[in-house]
């Protein structure tokens, strides 16, 4: 038993040995392609560090121009410093104004900082202060640009719910429903299950009660513990009459 167990690990040991001898052969024949492809695989790996590292350099740039801006707009507008909440101005004409102004300078911080979480951020004020000065157009324009801008992840939902909230006021409710469903298809946004209730509450208002109704039943299977406001819950036994109905 051991004089063949001698064998078999002499035979193991010639096959390992010829393997390594026609790797060598091969890797002599073909070293020119080796070291090419080795060169390729550091290269690689150092862009994509580099890139990480200007991405993260990047991203910090932005935030701190976005947080320059917005402690500029809340000190313009009389907030204490610290403060987080915009005080509203006695005075109706300057609050326009500094948001005027504002809007042009969070403008800015997203143009120059495009592609960036912080960036995508100020377009989202700027889209905010447009709404607050009733530029509605321009605020629902502002936010389409937000989101060809927005980096995938977490800001992309919420830039796709913002804009779904503004085509709501404009009663776009097929559009907003899309916006939504769009904004709940996005694995790392946290609030994924609220999108699709919007979803299947706007496609309810946009007349498609069959479509309302599986958006619903999609959201009872894929988010059973969310809680709906009662006139939600309500609305899913309105839907299931109506449809059994058509």
């Amino acid at each position: 038993m051991a004089r063949h167990e001698r064998g078999a690990a002499a035979e193991a040991l010639g096959e390992l040995e010829s393997a390594a001898d026609r790797l060598s052969d091969w890797l002599q024949a073909n070293i020119r392609a080796v070291a090419i492809a080795i060169a390729v695989l550091l290269i690689a790996s150092g862009v994509a560090a580099w890139i990480v590292n200007a991405r993260q350099g990047a991203e910090q740039d932005a935030s701190a121009a976005l947080a320059r801006t917005r402690d500029d707009y809340l000190s313009a507008m009389g907030a204490a410093p610290g403060a987080i909440e915009v005080p509203e101005l006695a005075n109706r004409e300057a609050a326009s104004q500094i948001r005027r102004e504002y809007e042009r300078r969070f403008g800015e911080v997203a143009d120059e900082h495009a592609g960036t979480v912080a960036g995508t951020l100020a377009q989202l004020e700027r889209a905010r202060l447009a709404t607050e000065d009733g530029q509605e157009e321009e605020a629902t324009a502002l936010l389409e640009t937000a989101l060809g801008q927005a980096p995938a992840g977490a800001v992309r939902g919420m830039v796709l719910q913002r804009l779904a909230q503004r085509l709501e006021v404009a009663g776009r409710w097929e559009e907003a429903a899309q916006r939504h469903q769009d904004a709940a298809a996005v694995a790392a946004y946290p609030l994924r299950g609220w999108a699709l209730a919007d979803a299947a509450r706007c496609r309810a208002s946009a007349g498609d009660p069959a479509g309302a109704l599986a958006l619903y039943e999609r959201l009872e299977r894929e988010f059973p513990k969310l809680k709906l406001p009662d006139d939600q819950s309500a609305e899913i036994l309105e839907l299931r009459a109506v449809v059994s109905e058509g």
